[in-house]
């Protein structure tokens, strides 16, 4: 018979792996976050994955908003200006810290209250998304991530791993619910930096934090402040979603609006033993209990993705008047021509950033060096292709009428860029086969790289369209427009050489070739079915005058 295990508590243990602008790495409790803020502050988390880290966020701000919300945005501000201390932080999280215990004899963080005996067996690995799934075991397919990765885990991995899972669970096979978001989906947050100690973890946490009023604002009936009951549902029995035992979906009527923090779409039971000296396989930290394996069983709690808006994560929808759906990070990366949807709405209304980049303006205005970041795994369906990840500078406005000019220009230029990367794609499509329909392959790394060589140009001329919007004039980025053709027709016309160079090409060869560039130009020139759409629909700037010629194109 196993020993039963200490309580390992979340919020009492030093568990969260920190690093301090020094270099330092050290495990805190989550309130010592601000720790040494004025000498050497944290400033990043340290967990051997990605996806921990950004997970490790969400966990952070959502115990913030759980525990310490701010009433409104005046006192999100006063801990703006001066950041609470770890001692104040303790007193604060102490009271919700019963539904923090990782192991033990009652409820467990993030576990089915249920001890779920006779319910399947799998290892710990498989806990981790990106882990090969039971099918590729079977095909012995597991060539790049490969099995049995991760063979034991310490409990604050094993924390962390299931808050990661049930964050952005894919689909797990029958029953096995994803996540409130639906599977892998895209977080963006704003990232600050603080006027008296520059960048910080609290400047990548507190920005993101709700207010009561907030909190309010999303709520059903259902709202109760300081349920915890309602908040966590790993201290209550499941609610079930198999049709045949009377199961139900999950709609935002049924939760606590914090629930979205804390969302349990899977029935999981960790196995503890004891360590006998064995690292931990992510961390190589020391536990004296360990989980080499877990219990699972399907129809855990099924979110009704629909009905809920999280705070995190932007949002769009089909049609108007449909239902909203989050978002998801796609094949590509993240990239400006994302930021219809990511930072500012998209040009049909259709789009719509999170709600932290929505609010942002009206809370940060005293705030002068402000990001946002955005991350999520690609998923396609159960599998995961990957993590992507970036950081980028964050232009917003408070004033309705500037922050609507700069919207319209991102969206001019994001349109505008992406007909110009499916003209070259096209081009060079059409310079390289004879029947361009018949191409084999995918050309979408085309596009990419087109995003990722004008991106530098872009910021540019968002930070100069940033000054422009504030000028009393009916256009006041028409000039910065202009420029932008004239930047990015140099890129397009350089990848396409690039991709279809003419060394080599026969004469029937070289005359495909030059009406494949001939054409680009035109379009790039504003002629052409898709160069008028190109300057009259996306950039909404004259076209030249000036025709181009087939000489043009040599």
């Amino acid at each position: 018979m196993q020993p039963e295990p200490e309580i390992f508590n979340l919020i009492e243990a030093p568990w969260l792996p920190v690093r301090r602008r020094s270099g330092t790495v050290e495990r805190i409790p989550p309130w010592r976050i601000n720790d040494g803020l004025a000498e050497d502050p944290f400033v990043a988390f340290a967990w051997p994955r990605p996806d921990f880290d950004g997970a490790a966020h969400e966990f952070m701000i959502g115990l913030l908003s759980t525990a310490a919300a701010p009433g409104n945005d005046s006192e999100w501000e006063g801990w703006w200006s001066c950041p609470p201390t770890p001692d104040v932080l303790e007193r604060k999280f102490a009271p919700w810290a019963h539904a923090f215990c990782v192991d033990g004899p009652g409820p467990r963080f993030m576990q089915d209250l249920d001890p779920l005996d006779g319910a399947d067996d799998r290892e710990v690995a498989t806990l981790l998304i990106d882990a090969p799934g039971s099918q590729t075991l079977r095909n012995n397919a597991d060539l790049f991530v490969k099995r049995g990765n991760a063979p034991a885990l310490c409990r604050a991995a094993a924390a962390m791993a299931l808050y990661t899972l049930n964050s952005y669970a894919p689909s797990g096979g029958k029953g096995h619910r994803t996540s409130l978001r639906g599977g892998g989906p895209m977080t963006t947050l704003v990232v600050a930096d603080h006027h008296d100690y520059d960048r910080t973890l609290w400047g990548r946490l507190w920005p993101n934090v709700e207010t009561r009023e907030q909190l309010e604002n999303r709520a059903t009936d259902s709202y109760q402040r300081d349920d915890a009951v309602s908040v966590f549902p790993w201290l209550v029995p499941t609610r079930v979603s198999d049709p045949k035992a009377d199961g139900r979906v999950t709609t935002q009527a049924d939760i606590h609006p914090l629930q979205v923090y804390w969302g349990m779409p899977r029935r999981i039971r960790l196995l503890f033993e004891q360590g006998r000296g064995h690292p931990c396989s992510l961390t190589s930290a020391s536990d004296r209990f360990v989980t080499r394996r877990y219990r699972t069983k399907n129809y855990g709690i099924q979110y009704f993705s629909e009905g809920f808006e999280h705070p995190l994560t932007p949002y769009y929808r089909n049609k108007s008047g449909s239902a909203k759906l989050p978002f998801h990070p796609n094949p590509g990366g993240i990239s400006y021509r994302l930021w219809p949807g990511l930072v500012v709405p998209s040009r049909d209304k259709l789009r719509q950033p999170a709600q932290v980049i929505r609010k942002w303006p009206e809370r940060g205005k005293s705030v002068l060096t402000k990001r946002f970041t955005a991350y999520g795994y690609d998923m396609d369906n159960m599998k995961a292709r990957d993590w992507v990840e970036g950081e980028w500078p964050l232009w917003l406005f408070a004033d309705k009428g500037l922050s609507e000019l700069f919207a319209k220009f991102i969206g001019q230029i994001t349109a505008g860029s992406d007909t110009i990367s499916w003209s070259l794609m096209s081009a060079i499509k059409s310079a390289l086969h004879d029947s361009p329909s018949d191409a084999r392959g995918d050309y979408g790394f085309i596009a990419e790289r087109f995003f990722r060589e004008t991106e530098d140009q872009f910021y540019d001329l968002v930070r100069e369209a940033a000054e422009l919007v504030h000028q009393d004039d009916d256009d006041p980025t028409l000039e910065a427009r202009k420029n932008w053709i004239s930047i990015v027709k140099i890129v397009a016309l350089h990848l396409f050489d690039e991709y279809a160079p003419t060394e080599g090409l026969e004469n029937r060869n070289m005359q495909r070739h030059v009406k494949a560039r001939f054409f680009l130009r035109l379009t790039l020139g504003g002629h052409g079915k898709s160069g008028r759409s190109l300057y009259g629909r996306d950039l909404e700037i004259p076209s030249p005058d000036a025709g181009v010629t087939r000489k043009d194109s040599s």
